[in-house]
């Protein structure tokens, strides 16, 4: 049987990895524990000792013993025997098969023979987000991977890295006036492809339907909209534009239902349109389902080109969006490649706009003269 402080240290270690402690929580005290273990102090401060020296956990004066990290990020391996490869924390918003998944793949590939990659999601929760950046700080890691919540608010610990020169690369976000490396898509011209080609197949009357999320995203999707529609002399109405869909954001409350309602509210009343240019593949399904309840077919009624796509390479069958195609897998290498670069020289911030394709599907067709 193993010593003592080494049951607890692999009990406590379980709960954490488990998340029945989850990370930013506070353990027991010392007292609490040597009650709930019925072992000495001595034992305690030994399980302890030895989950902070593995990563997991961190002494605050004052404050108590907290959760930092639910994977070992120090003391040796036989992989990395000196601990050679640095950690990188990366902290992203959320991540499905549409957007995320393939960014942490790339993430997670890069990084595999360079460094140790520990991935965190704050759910769209700005408060959540600086505590999961100073909890990686605290368990050593040597650079930041942050997909922001917010393109209007930085949060604070953000501004405290900066001013320490500490490396920190933003994916998928642009936070003016800040001096911090960036990895993104070209946006812009992602969003000014979409609506040529639906100006290409003849529609004149174009919408725009984005999530309510404070995001540079969507102010450069936006943008590049505005301007294929002013460089083919198209006239838009910003009443074509709904930029409010709340259920598709990260830990939203609003059930799907209110943005369906939402949505078939718009289109009923801006039947003009022909077209759609949509932020998003999830909002593309809430698209097609509004049209459905208003007896519209998409694209022999309505077209639709939206942003992002999962594979589906298993399902022939699937209806597939005519969308623009980010470079996922090539967002979360140079993510990585950049943190690198940063760990040896902090001076090195340096911005990259990924271009964007567009993918043809089957949610657009040309025009015709009559059109519902």
């Amino acid at each position: 049987m193993s010593a003592l402080y080494r049951q607890v240290y692999d009990k406590l270690r379980a709960d954490i990895e488990q998340h029945r402690i989850g990370i930013g929580d506070r353990l027991p005290s010392e007292a609490e524990l040597i009650d709930s273990h019925r072992v000495s102090s001595i034992t305690i401060k030994r399980a302890l000792d030895l989950l902070r020296t593995d990563g997991f956990i961190v002494r605050r004066p004052r404050l108590g013993t907290f959760v930092i990290s639910d994977v070992q990020t120090n003391g040796q391996d036989e992989q990395d025997p000196a601990g050679a490869r640095p950690l990188i924390g990366c902290v992203v918003t959320n991540f499905d098969d549409t957007f995320g998944t393939k960014i942490i793949a790339g993430a997670i590939d890069e990084a595999q023979a360079s460094a140790r990659l520990v991935i965190n999601r704050s759910l769209g929760d700005p408060s959540a987000e600086d505590r999961l950046i100073r909890a990686l700080v605290d368990a050593g890691a040597k650079a930041i991977i942050l997909e922001p919540s917010s393109s209007e608010y930085v949060p604070p610990v953000v501004l405290e890295l900066i001013t320490q020169s500490y490396p920190l690369v933003i994916i998928d976000r642009l936070l003016d006036g800040v001096p911090v490396s960036t990895i993104a898509s070209d946006n812009v011209a992602g969003a000014r492809e979409a609506t040529e080609h639906l100006i290409g197949l003849g529609h004149r009357r174009i919408g725009l339907i984005t999530s309510a999320g404070p995001v540079s995203t969507l102010d450069e999707r936006r943008r590049g909209f505005l301007l294929a529609n002013a460089t083919a002399s198209v006239d838009h109405d910003e009443r074509n534009e709904f930029r409010g869909v709340e259920s598709t954001r990260p830990n939203s409350l609003t059930p799907v239902e209110a943005d369906l309602d939402a949505l078939t509210a718009f289109v009923a009343d801006r039947r003009e349109l022909t077209g759609f240019v949509v932020s998003e593949f999830n909002i593309a399904l809430l698209l097609r389902e509004a049209c459905h309840r208003l007896e519209l077919e998409i694209p022999r009624h309505r077209s639709v080109v939206c942003f992002d796509h999962p594979d589906l390479f298993f399902d022939a069958a699937a209806f597939r969006f005519t969308h623009i195609r980010q470079d996922q897998d090539a967002l979360g290498r140079r993510a990585v490649e950049q943190a690198l670069t940063q760990i040896a020289d902090p001076g090195a911030i340096s911005k990259h706009t990924l271009p964007t394709t567009l993918v043809p599907g089957a949610s657009t067709r040309k025009l015709r003269r009559k059109s519902h």
